[in-house]
């Protein structure tokens, strides 16, 4: 499954220079931070590099989580006139700000979500694309329609929106969450599964069978290695394919950051 990532992200990649090239206004972003969380700076550090990579200009804005209020983010959102986002998670109770459409890069306020839901929508979440591009690559770009998917994960950041998305291409969704009586189901039937929880083990490889396409979404770190949620046994060959973690679905999550940007801002040019 690297290989297929690679080959998204080149194809993704050059895509977005040759887009960017007609753009008339330049492309920025704003990323908010709030304290120090570890796997934050990962995050942005990434999204950052990508950025620079390609001489564009990623503005990044840390707060200080002793001081910070909900005040202080609601402000720099409303002040916003170019895309911006805050990294989640946030500490002390503090939450995103519901951002118009507009600017919201991450696709995550009730605007985006809202136009999600008719088909409307401009962007998608990121790692909700990262995702359809994954499928796209994997069953054939038309070929949505009928397909069976099953969704493991009930967050607004992946699991509600792709099931979403996957309704509005037609596709045969069905939902669970780690609630879900998840050893009664009959994964055999799915020719798509996305695990999607953030808990390690919530499924396991020898679930699976040739020809399916899993996609381990999770991140998660485990005797100081990252894993997703997908338990992987050792020594045990699965006929399923099933991306990687880490330089899977996140590697893909990143770039589509620039990638809402530059729809954005296209959108803002007519």
């Amino acid at each position: 499954m690297k290989s297929v990532i690679n080959t998204i992200y080149e194809s993704k990649i050059e895509e977005l220079k040759s887009k960017i090239t007609t753009l008339s206004v330049p492309v920025q972003l704003t990323i908010v931070t709030v304290g120090d969380d570890p796997a934050s700076k990962v995050y942005v550090r990434n999204k950052i590099r990508l950025f620079d990579e390609l001489g564009l200009e990623c503005n990044h804005l840390t707060l200080a989580e002793e001081t910070t209020v909900q005040a202080d983010l609601d402000a720099l959102a409303a002040n916003a006139d170019h895309p911006i986002l805050f990294q989640l998670p946030l500490p002390n109770g503090l939450t995103a700000p519901d951002l118009p459409a507009d600017i919201d890069v991450d696709g995550f306020g009730s605007e985006s979500l809202g136009q999600l839901v008719l088909g409307q929508n401009t962007v998608l979440p990121c790692t909700v694309q990262a995702t359809i591009d994954i499928i796209s690559a994997h069953c054939g770009e038309h070929n949505f329609a009928g397909l069976k998917v099953a969704v493991v994960g009930r967050s607004n950041i992946v699991g509600k929106p792709l099931a979403i998305e996957l309704i509005n291409r037609q596709s045969t969704v069905a939902s669970f969450n780690s609630r879900s009586d998840l050893a009664a189901v009959d994964w055999n039937k799915y020719d798509v599964i996305v695990v999607a929880t953030g808990a390690h083990g919530i499924l396991d490889n020898s679930q699976f069978i040739e020809g399916q396409l899993i996609i381990d979404v999770g991140i998660n770190r485990v005797d100081g290695k990252l894993v997703g949620d997908i338990k992987h046994h050792h020594g045990m060959v699965t006929a399923a394919s099933i991306t990687p973690v880490p330089g899977g679905v996140g590697r893909l999550t990143c770039l589509h950051v620039l990638g809402n940007a530059v729809k954005l801002i296209e959108c803002s040019q007519g």
